[in-house]
């Protein structure tokens, strides 16, 4: 069973490949679909960590919108066929780098692992 150490991990994984999928800027992430359903596959990734994380490990983090990263994670999830283009930006290129800063800030003795 992974350790919370290990969940934040690969959560600060999952954000620097998106942070790598959305470096070309928004045109070109509109323009690749694979790179949009990398993101939607990387942000399920990081809901369903976060999800697991012990009540513990989210509560030293009280500023980090827990619920709302799983609710994300469900309805990119539940409603691929709707995930707006707009809003998988916004968390992509704003709520993931926002994230992974607060969580380095957290913990920087935890690495993305490679």
């Amino acid at each position: 069973m992974r350790d919370d150490r290990e969940r934040f991990a690969d959560i600060l994984e999952a954000a620097e490949k998106i942070r790598r999928k959305v470096a070309e800027g928004r045109d070109g992430f509109d323009a690749d679909e694979y790179a949009q359903l990398a993101v939607v596959h990387l942000i399920q990734i990081i809901g369903e960590a976060a999800n697991r994380l012990s009540p513990e490990a989210t509560a030293a983090i009280p500023d980090v919108p827990w619920r709302q990263i799983v609710a994300t994670r469900n309805r990119v999830v539940h409603s691929y066929f709707d995930v707006d283009l707009d809003l998988l930006w916004n968390v992509a290129a704003v709520d993931i780098p926002r994230l992974a800063d607060r969580l380095s800030e957290a913990h920087p003795d935890v690495a993305a692992h490679d």
